[in-house]
């Protein structure tokens, strides 16, 4: 069975890769300021000609999650570029990759955070109120804990009924917010699915994200390195793209002790080429 190495740094291994793709909440900052050392350790990377990709589950596009981590505290010159899975659904739709009905100019329920903009613009979607009208649903975020899950699973039973299958660009189950972490719209997505409806996924673990960024790390698979602090989503997607993979103590995993991080990873088929105290060059 293969262990995976435990480092205390990214300076350990940085010239064992031409590319990182690098998860963003979590990893890279706590929502609100970066972690400690993290946008040291992009920066670094990039200056030594390191391919540096923010790969985000965020059901937002690319531009508003870059504005986002500029105003975090990262800088454009500390990363090569961003992929997120909210931009991956805007392409597909726009050119009919993920098939029927998943298509511009359709009717459309979103699902998401109140108040926020997914940035489906521009491909002639007609928004409609109730998700039992719409010709498919886009779950793009959570409301969570405004919005409960039994609210969802009640508002989307009809839609269910008349399976109007649902695209979700965020399939993280949990997220971090300011009442600690909360269901994302991967739970919602699940909670669909126990409906019976049927759930088309874009972002990580699921393969049409890797792809998109793939395009920009080069021929060697070996020599890419996916960071995040999720085993059910950084690691197992890292891994079923043949990348390697390296796990974070940050986000997710900020208060799992030693004792309990090694039963998980025993006890999990997803393991992680490297473990990592943070996103830093070396231990703080």
């Amino acid at each position: 069975m293969t262990m995976s190495t435990f480092i205390d740094g990214l300076d350990e291994i940085m010239t064992r890769f031409d590319a990182f793709l690098i998860d963003q909440y979590g990893v890279m900052h706590d929502g609100k300021t970066p972690y400690p050392g993290a946008v040291e350790a992009m920066s670094r990377l990039t200056a030594a000609g390191k391919i540096v990709i923010v790969l985000t589950n965020s059901g937002k596009r690319t531009g508003p999650n870059m504005a986002r981590i500029e105003a975090i505290g990262f800088p454009r010159s500390s990363y090569s570029s961003l992929v997120s899975s909210g931009e991956v659904t805007w392409q597909g739709l726009r050119t009919g990759a993920f098939g029927e009905p998943f298509e511009a100019g359709c009717r459309v329920h979103i699902i998401g955070k109140q108040g926020d903009d997914y940035g489906l613009d521009g491909l002639d979607l007609i928004v409609v109120a109730e998700p039992e009208s719409a010709d498919f649903i886009v779950m793009a975020g959570s409301d969570c804990p405004r919005t409960s899950l039994d609210h969802y699973s009640n508002m989307l039973v009809a839609a269910a009924a008349r399976h109007v299958p649902a695209l979700c660009a965020n399939p993280d189950r949990m997220m971090l917010t300011n009442e600690g972490p909360q269901p994302s719209s991967g739970a919602i997505a699940a909670v669909y699915e126990t409906l019976g409806g049927r759930v088309t996924y874009v972002g990580k673990p699921f393969g049409a994200i890797y792809r998109h960024a793939a395009k920009s790390v080069g021929n060697d698979p070996a020599r890419v390195l996916c960071i995040g602090d999720s085993l059910e989503h950084d690691v197992l997607g890292g891994e079923s793209a043949g990348f390697k993979t390296a796990l974070v103590r940050t986000g997710l995993l900020q208060d799992i002790d030693d004792a309990t991080l090694r039963d998980m990873l025993a006890s999990s088929s997803h393991k992680p080429t490297y473990v990592l105290p943070s996103l830093s060059l070396t231990s703080r």
